[in-house]
Order: C-alpha cells, then sequence, then structure tokens
C-alpha cells in the first residue's frame, strides 16, 4: 500500500528542488540503514533531516509514528530473499518513505518501455530471443543502449522482477570474469563487491563446466530459486538492455 506527500526541498541558495515521498508499508521495499536513529515529529522532517545528515546518500527512511523513531537510509529497493541487513524488519509500525529517483527518456517507438520499482526508474528493452554474451552486448549497442548492469541493490531488485515476471526464462546480466581465477567484474568495469555476493545461489559460482565466466538469473522451469548462477558465455541466454539514450 502507497501514499505520496509533496514537497520542495532547499537544492541551493537560490533554488528549490520538489519531490514526492512516497510510504510503503510492509517489506515490498527496503533500504540499507545509513546510520543511528533518531526522533522526527512527522516522515517529512525526519526525510529533511535525513538528507541534511547525508546530503548525497540519504534517498529514503524507515519512519515509526508511534514512536517518532526515524531512521537514515539509502536508495530503496525490493525485496531481495538474500539479503538480511536491509530494513524495515516486520513491523506493523514501521514504514518506508523514499524519493523517487529522475525519469529517465524513454523512447518507446522501438520496443523500450520504462520500468519502476521503489522508486528506481529505467528504460529497458526485452529479449524476444536468446544470444551469447557478446552477441547481446552487441545487439544492445546497436540499439543504443547497454546490457543491463545491476550493480546496485536497487537496480538488482529491478533486474530480478523483470526478468522473472516478463522473460521468464534463463536471463544474461552484464556480470563476467576473464578467468576461473580472478574476479567478476559489472560491464562498466566495476568491481563486483564482496557485499554482493549475497547475491549467489547457494554453492554459487562453481565454474561448473570450467569455463563459466558469465552470469545468469536461472528463471526457467526454477520458480522457487533466488540467486545468480555461473554459465558459459558461449550459452544463449535471454538479455535486457538499458537506453543510454
Amino acid at each position: 500500500m502507497c501514499s505520496f506527500s509533496f514537497f520542495s526541498v532547499l537544492a541551493t541558495s537560490k533554488s528549490h528542488r520538489e519531490m514526492y515521498l512516497t510510504k510503503v508499508a510492509g517489506e515490498t521495499c527496503q533500504t540499507e540503514q545509513l546510520g543511528e536513529a533518531w526522533t522526527s515529529p512527522t516522515p517529512v522532517t525526519c526525510y529533511l533531516d535525513c538528507i541534511a545528515s547525508y546530503p548525497d546518500g540519504c534517498f529514503s527512511t524507515v519512519y515509526n509514528e508511534a514512536t517518532g523513531a526515524c531512521i537514515p537510509g539509502g536508495l530503496a529497493f525490493g525485496k531481495i530473499d538474500s539479503f538480511n541487513e536491509s530494513i524495515p524488519r516486520s513491523s506493523p509500525e514501521n514504514a518506508l518513505y523514499y524519493v523517487n529517483s529522475t525519469t529517465p527518456a524513454c523512447n518507446t517507438s522501438n520496443g523500450f518501455a520504462l520500468y519502476e520499482m521503489c522508486g528506481t526508474t529505467v528504460c529497458l528493452y526485452l529479449s524476444t530471443s536468446k544470444d551469447w554474451i557478446e552477441g547481446a552486448a552487441e545487439f544492445c549497442d546497436d540499439m543504443h543502449s547497454t546490457l543491463f548492469i545491476a550493480n546496485t541493490w536497487a537496480r538488482f531488485a529491478l533486474f530480478w522482477s523483470v526478468s522473472l515476471t516478463y522473460l521468464n526464462t534463463d536471463t544474461f546480466l552484464w556480470l563476467r570474469r576473464n578467468s576461473e581465477h580472478e574476479p567478476f567484474f559489472w560491464g562498466n568495469g566495476e568491481p563486483f563487491s564482496d557485499k554482493m555476493n549475497a547475491l549467489w545461489e547457494p554453492n554459487q559460482p562453481d565454474n561448473h563446466d570450467n569455463y563459466d565466466y558469465c552470469v545468469e538469473a536461472r528463471h526457467q522451469n526454477r520458480p522457487d530459486l533466488y540467486g545468480l548462477n555461473d554459465v558459459s558465455c558461449w550459452t544463449k541466454r535471454a538479455f535486457i538492455c538499458e537506453s543510454n539514450v
């Protein structure tokens, strides 16, 4: 269940930034705690205090209307089954408040569409065929887009939801390594962080076929399996492109 609050925030000494604060009850959306909690009289003052304390990192708060407890949070994201450090915990009094990211431009005439989850909005093309990883990357490039990189909790939760709900088949994301003994990295060169190891399936990665240097979400005939699996880059999989126009 969602509700919205509209307010403006002083962005510079001469301008204001208008925002919509979205309230989500339950655990539909979650966040990472940035620091210690404090007490605020309202959800809006809670969020304003949060961005004053964390101007570059606060994008959400968890607020308890019964006690006024305010917990600062980073980017909100959809529930991730294997990540145990997220908030809010199950409590009828706690609610998550987040601000939506800027909606990107999206040319829908060539099959792209906007997808949103917990404040993160992206312009995506969902493949109608399967390809090996370099073929998928080249296809996306020809569409003025990039093979999807899920390098934050928010982007991973959105990727998982979209690939499971709309493709419902094994799906590449732009994460790979160059050899068995080298670390995984995202398609933009960013390292795969130790914290994100929580995203692997149990007992993965295992390099089962000796050259499993790419990564997939295994959805086909596995409705209850959560997490990533290493796979050969020559395997053909569905894929998702993100517009960079």
